[in-house]
Order: structure tokens, then C-alpha cells, then sequence
């Protein structure tokens, strides 16, 4: 008998993209599932789907709750999963015919707690899409969390794509009010499992959409939710004993400071410059005591004296690189 699969969907304002993504999971060749849709307080037709779909197939559980953003719907339906393994899809992608089975033999193979799975970003529904020859990598916890500064960067940091035992999230939950909320929680997971399997077969259809996170430009309040997950990430390192990995997450913070610093007339009010000012210079302070190398330590030291220079320095640098 196979082992009970919990698939959460949290949903909101996703109507026109609902139907494909709860028909992508109800056609799973894995048919021992539990499908958790969390209708998080949607003003569109998205509930009376859900309750559609629970009339159809008993493997549907719906949720129907205030709207407390994607953590929250997460957690919720964290609270009610009764399967063995959990698995996240966002409402407006879909999921490869094979997605869960592929996914739960490879843990079971490989003795994982976690099996990642490759995606595609997708703006049509041909999903008729080429795949290169599969490889299969295996990771014990600290070489997992290593790929978050490596070559599956947003394969590991997405909390959608995997596969995780339900026990992971024993203590472990989304933050509440946070975008980037994978970014604050992936890492944790991965470091209490004890070994993470990936696949580069591509199993996750990530739909391009143009209000999505991914798919818009600047927005600083993105960008501040970001420098916080990498500052907390950064230091859980540290305090784990991971320090090469913490200076090197601190380092990506720099970089992403230096993005904000250029759009600094993007801040809403003085308080808010004000605290970025702040953190500026604590973060000046950190990399100090952090092993960089003298490349690096030149250019950060320069950029808090000239930052403007700097950035035209960096940004020559990066064309002539490119070319």
C-alpha cells in the first residue's frame, strides 16, 4: 500500500488559473493523495470551485478562511495534513502527470527526506517542453544547504517542487506577513533533514504571470522582506557552525543592499530610509568581521565611502565582463 501524499494549494484570486492546476493533481499517476485547497479568503469564484471539486473527488479537502496571505494559507493547511509526505503548489502553476510519483521514489530509493524536482517558467500552455537527459544528485543536509549559493539555487529555496516528510514541519512553520517567505523557512527544512535527492527532470510548470513576484520590476518592499531573510539566513549559519557559508550569505546581502541603496527615493517615508540607513551600516560592521576575499573587501569598503562611484564602476565592469 502506497503512503499518503498531502498536497497544499493555498488560493487566492486565481480563478481563471484554478481549474488546470487541481486538474493537474487529481490526473497524478500517484493516486494516494490528500488535496488540501486552502481558499484564503478569495473575493473571486475560487471557493465555489473548491467546494466543487471536494463534491467530486473525496481525496478534497477545502479550507475556507480570512485572508492571511500565502504563509498563512500554508500553515493552514499544514495544521490539517494527515499524509506521510507534504507537497506545495501554488495555484496558478501546474504539475507534470508523473510529479508526485517521481518525487516519491526518489526519496524512497534514496532513504531522503526531501526529493526536489527541476520547474519550468511557463507563459503558454504547451508544456511540450524538451528535456535534457535526467541526472539525479544527493546531497547530505549540508551539502543541500551549499546549493543555496550554488547551480540549484531557486530549485532548493522554493518551497514548491518538493517533497518533504510530513515530521520536517513538526516545529517549523512560514513567517506570517512576509513576501520571500520561502526564503526565511527552505533552508530550515533542508537543514533538518538528514538527506535531499534532486532530479533535473522538469516535474513543476511555474506560470509567468505579470503581477507575480517574478514578473515585476523593482518594488523595495520586495527587496526589504529579501535583506531580512538573507540576514536571518546568514546568521542562522553562523550560529550552526556554518561560518563559510554565513559570510558567503552575507555577502549576497551586500549586493542586494547595494540594489535598494540605488533606489533609495523608492522608501515611503523618513523612518523607513532611516532604518535602511541603519542597517547599512551594521551590515558594514559585519562584513568586517567576515572572511572576504581582498578583492571583494576592496570594493565594499570603496562603495560605503562612494557608493555612486561605485556603482558606475561595478556597472562598466559587468558590461565589459560580458562581452
Amino acid at each position: 500500500m502506497s503512503e499518503l501524499v498531502s498536497i497544499i494549494v493555498p488560493i487566492y484570486k486565481v480563478e481563471k488559473y484554478l481549474h488546470r492546476c487541481v486538474e493537474s493533481i487529481l490526473n497524478q499517476t500517484y493516486k494516494n493523495l490528500e488535496i488540501v485547497l486552502v481558499n484564503d479568503g478569495s473575493p473571486d469564484g475560487c471557493g465555489e470551485i473548491c467546494d466543487e471539486y471536494a463534491k467530486l473527488d473525496e481525496r478534497v479537502k477545502v479550507i475556507h478562511k480570512n485572508n492571511g496571505g500565502l504563509s498563512d494559507a500554508r500553515n493552514a493547511g499544514i495544521e490539517i495534513a494527515k499524509g506521510e509526505y507534504i507537497t506545495f503548489i501554488d495555484s496558478d502553476d501546474w504539475i507534470h502527470v508523473g510529479y508526485i510519483e517521481k518525487l516519491y521514489k526518489l526519496l524512497k530509493k534514496t532513504d531522503s527526506d526531501i526529493s526536489v524536482g527541476n520547474f519550468i517558467r511557463i507563459s503558454t500552455e504547451n508544456t511540450q517542453v524538451e528535456n535534457s537527459k535526467e541526472v539525479v544528485y544527493e546531497y547530505s543536509n549540508i551539502e543541500a544547504l551549499e546549493q543555496l549559493l550554488g547551480e540549484f539555487y531557486v530549485q532548493m529555496v522554493i518551497a514548491c517542487g518538493k517533497l518533504y516528510k510530513r515530521k520536517l514541519f513538526d516545529d517549523i512553520r512560514f513567517p506570517l506577513g512576509r513576501i520571500h517567505e520561502d526564503e526565511f523557512t527552505t533552508y530550515k527544512l533542508i537543514y533538518k533533514a538528514k538527506k535531499v535527492v534532486l532530479t533535473t527532470s522538469q516535474l513543476l510548470y511555474y506560470w509567468q504571470r505579470e503581477n507575480s513576484i517574478m514578473g515585476v520590476g523593482f518594488n523595495i518592499k520586495n527587496r526589504l522582506h529579501a535583506m531580512d531573510a538573507f540576514k536571518e539566513r546568514a546568521d542562522f549559519f553562523g550560529n550552526i557552525g556554518l561560518i563559510d557559508l554565513s559570510h558567503k550569505t552575507y555577502r549576497q546581502l551586500f549586493f542586494i543592499y547595494q540594489d535598494v541603496n540605488k533606489q533609495k527615493k523608492s522608501f515611503k517615508n523618513e523612518l523607513m530610509k532611516e532604518n535602511f540607513e541603519r542597517s547599512l551600516k551594521d551590515l558594514r560592521m559585519t562584513l568586517r568581521k567576515t572572511n572576504q576575499n581582498v578583492k571583494f573587501k576592496l570594493f565594499y569598503e570603496s562603495y560605503f565611502i562612494a557608493p555612486k562611484t561605485m556603482d558606475l564602476i561595478h556597472e562598466i565592469y559587468g558590461k565589459l565582463k560580458s562581452n
